[in-house]
């Protein structure tokens, strides 16, 4: 069968076809062609990625401009401060716009030194070397995922042969992450360490990694007792530093309890400790007893027999005679022991180390969202998990607040975005998949149909055939008789007795048709 033929016998079947069949043929074609241009036009449109984020007015006006001077489809998000362009070109454009000098915060490498300058000083290049060696680790950082902007100020003293003093080199990094992410704790170390090795000189106690919201990502790292050292600098300077390390101990305790109790990003916990730093000793000296080592007794006694005047009277004053009394003898007796001990001694010097804690005082700040709260019974537990003493004047403040939520909005928002254009085109895909599968159903199903309704048209045909034959085989009137004419329904009539299935499968396709 060839392609002539067979749109010849589509143009018959077109004809033969009603009216409402034509109708529902025609919508239901129209229908796969919407979907399957729909379709199309869903897969072929691009993907759109994050450009630049939290761009000032200013500059991202002249970006728009220049991206549509060069003819880049974009989209801007989050009030304009964000820019999407195709994701199959966000590393081209970020090319283009650093090469025009639109990128802010974007500077040059160690590709400043690809042109030498000639008569440049020693000053001139410290610093071009210094700001080669930023912008060098401001790309290694922003690679790291989870970081969206990262800004690098180093400290690089001058060498000389002349100064005794070099200077201390130093690192401050700041990190702007992507919403709703953090950096793990061997992330951070990992940036520590990076931005030591890439500086001559650098001590770890010199390198600051902040994010933008202020808080010290690589504290840990100084504030680790692992470490024999750890904590250095000034006296008063390692005193903050163990104060701080304890505050925030006791932070993380009552933050990852309250995580598991009321969900993420849910409670925030602050303490703040006063901790003694005196160093006391107390000498104590006891006496305990000892052996005797000597012993003297002595005993003596006597007879007394001597007189004398009446005590306190005038016979013993001079010039005066007054007759003696004689009370006659008397005896005695004195007895005196003595011992000696050797008693020993124990003496014991108590030293009481710096750093007990005279008070501490916690606030607890929970979100309002969070529904059946009790803030006693959040209370109770905060006491118990900081070591809460009365005695000592500690004070804990439990309240409610309604917490910003906009970043983390922000970045469901464009989750469930994503998630939706995924979804949108799993349902086009399988929604086209059903339509060329009914479509493939509808077209079996009609071939089927035509095949029967020939099969049927052929029974017919010979169910007609043979009634002619039969009717032919009968044997001829006489020519003086005329015949009699034919009844066209008592012959149905007699096929339909003598052949019922072939009369009830034309039926069967009369009704169909």
């Amino acid at each position: 069968m060839n392609l002539k033929n067979l749109l010849d016998k589509l143009k018959q079947r077109w004809r033969e076809t009603n009216q409402n069949k034509k109708a529902l043929i025609i919508l239901a074609g129209a229908v796969v062609l919407a979907g399957v241009f729909y379709l199309v036009l869903t897969l072929t449109r691009p993907r759109y990625a994050v450009l630049l984020g939290d761009l000032e007015p200013r500059d991202a006006g002249n970006i728009v401009a220049q991206l549509e001077s060069d003819k880049i489809p974009y989209q801007l998000t989050d009030q304009g401060k964000t820019i999407m362009v195709p994701e199959d070109q966000v590393d081209e454009v970020r090319i283009k716009l650093a090469s025009k000098g639109l990128l802010n915060g974007m500077g040059q490498g160690f590709e400043l030194f690809d042109k030498s300058k000639f008569g440049e000083t020693d000053f001139e290049q410290q610093v071009s070397y210094q700001r080669a060696l930023q912008e060098e680790l401001r790309r290694t950082i922003t690679s790291v995922e989870g970081v969206e902007q990262a800004r690098v100020h180093l400290v690089i003293p001058t060498k000389s042969v002349f100064l005794d003093d070099q200077g201390t080199p130093s690192a401050s990094v700041v990190i702007k992450l992507k919403p709703g992410a953090s950096l793990k704790p061997e992330q951070v170390k990992g940036l520590n360490d990076l931005i030591i090795g890439s500086v001559e000189g650098l001590k770890p106690e010199n390198v600051h990694i902040i994010d933008t919201e202020g808080h010290v990502l690589n504290d840990f790292l100084k504030d680790s007792s692992d470490v024999a050292g750890a904590f250095g600098g000034t006296a008063v300077e390692r005193q903050q530093q163990i104060r701080r390390a304890y505050e925030k101990e006791l932070e993380n305790r009552v933050q990852q309890m309250l995580t598991k109790l009321l969900g993420p990003n849910k409670a925030v916990a602050m303490v703040t400790a006063d901790l003694d730093f005196n160093q006391q000793q107390t000498n104590t000296t006891e006496v305990l007893p000892g052996p005797v080592v000597s012993e003297r007794s002595t005993k003596e006694s006597g007879n007394d027999a001597g007189g004398g005047g009446t005590a306190g009277s005038t016979a013993q004053m001079p010039g005066q005679s007054v007759p003696g009394i004689n009370n006659g003898q008397s005896s005695y007796t004195k007895s005196d022991d003595i011992k000696n001990y050797q008693n020993g001694t124990r003496v014991q010097s108590v030293v009481q180390a710096p750093g007990k804690v005279l008070r501490l005082s916690t606030a607890v700040v929970l979100d309002e969202s969070v529904k059946n709260l009790d803030k006693t019974q959040i209370q109770d537990i905060v006491t118990a998990a900081i070591g809460f003493n009365p005695q000592r004047g500690d004070q804990i403040t439990v309240s409610t607040m309604t917490f910003d939520h906009s970043e983390l909005d922000l970045a469901k928002e464009m989750e469930q975005e994503a998630k939706q254009q995924d979804n949108i085109r799993l349902y086009l895909i399988i929604g086209a998949a059903a339509a060329g599968v009914l479509l493939l159903l509808t077209t079996i199903f009609m071939l089927i149909r035509r095949r029967r309704r020939q099969k049927a048209e052929q029974q017919l045909l010979q169910a007609q055939d043979a009634v002619v034959d039969e009717v032919a085989e009968e044997p001829p009137a006489p020519k003086w008789e005329i015949p009699p004419p034919v009844d066209k329904q008592k012959e149905l009539k007699k096929i339909a007795e003598e052949r019922p299935a072939d009369i009830a499968q034309v039926l069967k396709v009369w009704l169909k048709e």
